[in-house]
């Protein structure tokens, strides 16, 4: 089974901008109301591994899995069952820089983490796209 959901703005941002909120983890958890920290030692690429604490959840390990500096960006949560997927991507517009964050769980029990904290992040994805791309411009 597999459930999403995203997030899409347009805004003024560089692309530029974007990207190091992206791959910088000391933005996440300001560009993140749910996220008190994040770390990874080695720079955003595939495979690299780092850590992220989400308010009032227990720290949580991550892998990388696309890195496209510009373009877009992938890491996964391996939960019990499920995968808990982070896709971020943007494109150039006549409008604008168009940005897109989104939750995506993969697995036997992706329905039962849709209940459990998938709805929760997706309510969260607006405001998360809104900072980013503030602190972006």
């Amino acid at each position: 089974m597999t459930w999403t959901a995203q997030h899409t703005q347009l805004t003024t941002a560089t692309a530029d901008g974007v990207w190091r909120r992206w791959i910088t983890p000391e933005f996440w958890g300001p560009d993140d109301p749910d996220t008190a920290w994040a770390t990874f030692d080695a720079p955003a690429a595939p495979g690299v591994r780092g850590r992220v604490k989400a308010l009032g959840s227990p720290v949580q390990r991550f892998t990388f899995t696309s890195v496209e500096p510009g373009h877009g960006m992938n890491f996964v949560i391996s939960l019990p069952l499920a995968k808990l997927s982070f896709p971020h991507s943007m494109r150039e517009t006549p409008a604008g820089l168009e940005v897109t964050h989104g939750v995506r769980l993969d697995g036997p029990l992706a329905g039962l983490y849709a209940i459990i904290i998938g709805r929760s992040l997706a309510r969260g994805l607006p405001e998360v796209v809104r900072l980013v791309t503030a602190a972006a411009l």
